[in-house]
Order: structure tokens, then C-alpha cells, then sequence
């Protein structure tokens, strides 16, 4: 959980200096996967457009989970709606959404992936929950006169550890998600490197004129496809 929060820094980072006079350069000593189209580090903006993608992926999963928690403890309203929602993948739903937009922009999308995620948590987290809830010792503190605030501050830490366990999910959601529509160029626009775009310039290259820059980040996915899916497993209860 903690290093993902750490990833958020990914966010805040500044956008890469564009040099298109040193455009698609050599490996060297300076640049150890050449340069890109623009001018930019290869390795530099491999490590920049990953961290873009993880902190976006960070930022989504804890605003889904946050999302679900609040569904989770409150009263179960449309459930037929909620259920068609459920039975298509986030991706799905988003696609063709996306594909009639001309594209999503970072926000629209965070929101929407967050939601969409959060409908897919909130029966397991639901389920966790309820056998507390639902008892003698969650309304004891009603009983007795305490107040909305007094709960939250009693349960609250226990019910974001029951959440918690959730982010892993949540995360791998969001990051595929968003890595997946930049790919078909259906996420948002190029004033923001992230890994999905990288992978769009890149991967139908490797075919014809593939550049140490695209290779890498291939390897880069394969490697975060093992090590999110490991790490996923490591941390489900």
C-alpha cells in the first residue's frame, strides 16, 4: 500500500525538455537508448512516462476504493443498474465511450475508471463488512449515545484496513486501463507523457524499425505485468 502512495509523486512531475534537433539519436555514453523523436532521453522518458502511469494508477485506485467503502456502508440503491454495470468489464464500458468522444482526458477518465472499479469492489468489500454492521457492536455506540463522528472514529481505521486490501486490484485496474486506451490513442491527448502513450509510438515500430526505446518498453510491461500480478497475489488476504 505505502509504495504506491509513494508513486504519487509521478503526478507532480515536469514534462521533459524537447530537443527535435538531436531527434531519434544513437545509443552513447549520453544516452544509453538514444534520444526519441523530440529529442528526449530514451531512458529518461521511460522512467518519466512509467511513473506517470503507476501515480495516475495510484491516485484512481485510492479514490475507487475510497468510492466503494462509502457504497459499501451505505444502503443498497439500484441494484438492477448496479448489477448491469458489474457484468462488463471497466475496459469494455470505457472503449466504446472513448471511441465516441474522440478520447478521454486525464480527469474524465480518472473519475470514470473510479467508479467503474468501485462498483466491482464494493460486493467483496460489502461482504466484509456487513457481519460488523450488521451487529450488536456497530450500533452500540448509537445505543449509548454516541454520536456519527465518535463511530467513524472508533470503526473507521478498521474499515479502511478491511479496504485496503482491496487496492491491489484496484490499482492493476486502473493502470491497464489507462495504459490500454493511450495505446489504441483513445486516452488523453500528447501534453502528457505516461506509458500508454510511450507504448502507441513505439510497439508498431518494433516490426519494421524498432528502436532500443521501444524494445525496453516492452520489457518494461512484461516486467510490470509479473511483478504487479506477484505482488497482487503477495497481498491478497
Amino acid at each position: 500500500m505505502r509504495w504506491r502512495l509513494f508513486l504519487l509523486v509521478g503526478l507532480l512531475l515536469p514534462e521533459l525538455v524537447v530537443n527535435p534537433f538531436q531527434g531519434d539519436g544513437d545509443m552513447s555514453w549520453m544516452h544509453p537508448l538514444g534520444t526519441d523523436a523530440l529529442g528526449r532521453d530514451a531512458l529518461l522518458r521511460l522512467g518519466h512516462a512509467g511513473l506517470r502511469s503507476l501515480g495516475f494508477a495510484s491516485a484512481v485506485a485510492l479514490l475507487a476504493v475510497s468510492l466503494a467503502l462509502l457504497m459499501s456502508l451505505g444502503s443498497v440503491r439500484a441494484p438492477g443498474a448496479r448489477s448491469a454495470l458489474r457484468a462488463v468489464p471497466p475496459l469494455l464500458f470505457l472503449l466504446p465511450l472513448a471511441a465516441a468522444l474522440g478520447g478521454l482526458n486525464w480527469l474524465p477518465l480518472g473519475f470514470l475508471l473510479a467508479a467503474l472499479l468501485a462498483l466491482q469492489l464494493e460486493p467483496p468489500l460489502r461482504a466484509r463488512l456487513e457481519p460488523f454492521t450488521q451487529g450488536p457492536a456497530w450500533a452500540m455506540n448509537r445505543i449509548l449515545g454516541g454520536g456519527r463522528w465518535h463511530q467513524i472514529r472508533i470503526w473507521g481505521p478498521w474499515a479502511i484496513g478491511e479496504a485496503e486490501t482491496l487496492v491491489p486490484s484496484a490499482w492493476l485496474g486502473a493502470l491497464w486501463g489507462e495504459v490500454s486506451l493511450r495505446l489504441l490513442g483513445l486516452g488523453p491527448g500528447p501534453q502528457h507523457d505516461s506509458l500508454g502513450s510511450l507504448l502507441n509510438q513505439e510497439l508498431p515500430r518494433l516490426a519494421t524499425d524498432g528502436t532500443a526505446l521501444g524494445w525496453a518498453s516492452l520489457i518494461l510491461v512484461l516486467a510490470l505485468a509479473a511483478f504487479t500480478a506477484s505482488k497482487g497475489k503477495s497481498e491478497a488476504p
